[in-house]
């Protein structure tokens, strides 16, 4: 049955914060005007007729790209749009820039509650940005800060089983306190100093399985083992091992490893 508009459903998207930049080999920066990011990307369409009917539309999936507008701009992004710095406060306008990675947070209201109700995680990779021209005025009755463009373009990531992409979104509504918080010190550093945005297949093994192991035992005699690749990989075409296992309830059957091991690990 379907129920329209039900109270704890009303939610909504807006407002952008937490703007951070990647660079690759230094700590991440925190990027404090960030105004705006028109999330886009071209796709195409194809439409085919066969006596005058339409008989095939299709839809192509788009490559992402943006524009990004900005009250302010780190000094370490100078060097990421063609303007390094040569030396103490000179700074050289027209050369090559350079690849960087982005994230932002976007919010999710609720009609039930409040405007904080949630929020989104948008992480992008392996961009590259280029400033639109400025305008310099003088002084006058309204002083309005310049506003400085960008359009990004970005190489897309390969993450497993998915076509490759520059964008992922993390949505924290469904998530516990603490995977958010584990995924806030892995994006934001807890610390000690992260080199980089993580590697989508380890995201996805985070959010995914967490620290968890899961072992299905079949009928045939075979059993098959899901898990985080930090925790479970291969070790040839007929062994794997297990890391940071601490012991696990399997209904009548158990591991009596303690920090790896193989099929034969498996006890009846």
């Amino acid at each position: 049955m379907l129920v329209w508009d039900p109270p704890d459903e009303r939610y909504y998207e807006h407002g952008l914060d937490r703007g951070a930049l990647y660079l690759p080999g230094k700590a991440p920066v925190p990027w404090n005007g960030l105004m705006n990011f028109d999330e886009g990307g071209d796709a195409t369409s194809s439409i085919m007729y066969r006596d005058g009917v339409i008989f095939l539309a299709d839809q192509d999936a788009k490559d992402f790209s943006g524009k990004m507008q900005a009250i302010f701009y780190p000094n370490e992004f100078h060097e990421y749009i063609g303007m390094p710095e040569a030396t103490d406060g000179l700074y050289v306008d027209g050369q090559k820039p350079k690849r960087f990675g982005l994230s932002y947070r976007t919010l999710i209201g609720s009609g039930a509650t409040d405007d904080l109700f949630g929020y989104q995680i948008h992480l992008v990779y392996n961009c590259m940005a280029s400033l639109s021209p400025l305008t310099r005025q003088t002084l006058g009755g309204d002083n309005s800060p310049v506003i400085f463009n960008f359009d990004i373009v970005c190489t897309p990531v390969k993450m497993t089983g998915f076509r490759p992409t520059a964008h992922f979104i993390i949505d924290t509504r469904a998530m516990s306190p603490a995977k958010i918080t584990e995924l806030e010190d892995l994006i934001y550093g807890d610390g000690s100093t992260p080199l980089g945005l993580p590697d989508p297949n380890d995201l996805y093994d985070l959010m995914n399985f967490g620290d968890a192991i899961t072992v299905t035992l079949h009928t045939d005699g075979y059993f098959t083992v899901e898990a985080a690749a930090a925790n479970v990989y291969s070790t040839g075409p007929y062994s794997f091992r297990m890391d940071n296992i601490n012991g696990t309830d399997l209904g009548g059957s158990y591991y009596n490893i303690a920090d790896g091991g193989n099929a034969d690990d498996i006890i009846e």
